[in-house]
């Protein structure tokens, strides 16, 4: 088997076991929270808006600096630390005692995990690009798929034994893909993708050959990338928007919060299956078509499913409208990192990364306080009406950007 196939293959592996792990505990921090003493509703949505939001804020500043140390010390080292970093945050939160102490380890997260950013690095450094919208779809699957069995599987253990045992049990599955990075993992090289280190590669945005000296730290963000990022923000705005209030939406809707969990667990894994499924099969078709005109076309309908929850009611439309739009859009992102992927030689995709996940996680950090302020203001389900809104002005910028990606790729080099 080829080297880089071997690396995917493991990585996609670590990564489902590190999603798994997350979602055992994470998804039920809005009813962990209320088992620590926070049970005012309005401070409830507050306290749900700051502990989504903290850790964006920290891995924000953090990763382009993990980013430049990728392509310095090493892809696999750096994804070595996220495991380590999210095995010991897991542990820690079976162990507080308060909501102050979720907000300081939530925060611990994000300084040091980003297993998300590191497994992609890696796998982009490695991998043909040729391949590279199969391979970050592939390994996104992973994302969602641990994802989506760790909320319905954690959702049970919550209800019969209690959160503090979720925490746990999920610290001990992460500590378990770590091993597995340590054991099966190689260090990524050019001659693994087939290039040779000296060799120039593609660049999407000039239609040109460049060589890799050309493409080094702030010098690689052109003005197509600042706009991929822009659109990048957008997206993960619109995608993390409902998802911290989905557990309260729920216990509304009930009235009870009692059982909410192992609902709150099985609508959170039918919704990463689905996006897992699209990263498997959507984002692929990066590598057959135009990567930002099937990128228009998949937000525009998570726009158009999305847009069921406010115009209907009950559990059965909120099911069928969050399966679909998770579908459509679970292989936008992958498709997106790939498109900036082809702007930079591979020694330099660990700070294009780096770069791209802090763009990302201010979307993460701003969308929780948002929605948090929304639903004080409007109740719950007016977050739900605003998603399909947002998913819409991302379509319209999606195409603004393919527009401007066309022309920078049809201009003379200077």
């Amino acid at each position: 088997m080829e080297k880089w196939r071997r690396n995917l293959y493991t990585v996609w592996f670590t990564q489902f076991l590190s999603l798994l792990g997350f979602g055992f505990g994470l998804p039920f921090i809005p009813y962990y929270i209320q088992e620590l003493g926070v049970t005012d509703p309005e401070a409830l949505k507050l306290w749900t808006g700051w502990l989504t939001s903290s850790p964006a804020l920290a891995l924000a500043i953090m990763a382009p600096v993990w980013g430049l140390l990728a392509d310095r010390l090493g892809k696999k080292l750096m994804l070595i630390r996220a495991m380590a970093g999210g095995t010991l945050v897991l542990a820690g939160l079976g162990f507080v005692n308060s909501a102050q102490g979720v907000l300081i380890l939530r925060i611990v997260q994000g300084l040091f995990t980003g297993t998300v950013t590191s497994s992609a690095a890696l796998v982009a450094s490695g991998t043909p690009d040729k391949k590279l919208s199969y391979a970050l779809g592939f390994v996104s699957s992973s994302t969602f798929i641990g994802w989506s069995l760790g909320p319905a599987v954690g959702g049970l253990v919550a209800e019969h034994f209690g959160y503090r045992p979720s925490f746990l049990i999920g610290s001990g599955i992460m500590f378990a893909g770590l091993l597995l990075v340590l054991l099966l993992i190689q260090e990524p090289t050019p001659e693994m993708a087939g290039r040779l280190s000296a060799t120039p590669e593609k660049n999407y945005t000039e239609g040109r050959k460049t060589g890799k000296s050309e493409t080094r730290g702030l010098k690689l963000l052109t003005p197509l990338l600042f706009l991929l990022f822009f659109l990048f923000f957008f997206i993960r705005l619109s995608r993390v928007l409902p998802t911290p209030f989905l557990p309260l939406l729920v216990q509304e809707m009930r009235g009870t919060i009692e059982g909410s969990a192992r609902i709150t667990g099985l609508i959170s894994g039918g919704v990463a299956l689905a996006a897992a499924v699209s990263g498997l099969t959507l984002a692929r078709l990066g590598d057959r078509m135009d990567r930002l005109k099937l990128l228009s076309l998949l937000i525009g309908a998570g726009a158009f499913t999305s847009a069921l929850i406010p115009a209907f009611s009950g559990f059965t439309i909120i099911v069928i409208s969050q399966l679909l739009t998770y579908f459509f859009i679970g292989g936008v992102e992958p498709l997106l990192m790939s498109i900036t992927s082809e702007q930079v030689n591979s020694e330099s995709r660990g700070f294009l990364f780096g770069i791209q996940t802090a763009v990302g996680s201010a979307a993460w950090f701003f969308s929780p306080l948002i929605g948090s302020r929304i639903s004080v203001a409007y109740g719950t389900p007016a977050i739900f009406a605003l998603f399909p809104v947002l998913l819409g002005f991302t379509t319209i910028l999606s195409i603004a950007v393919r527009r401007a990606a066309k022309h920078a790729v049809q201009a003379p080099p200077s």
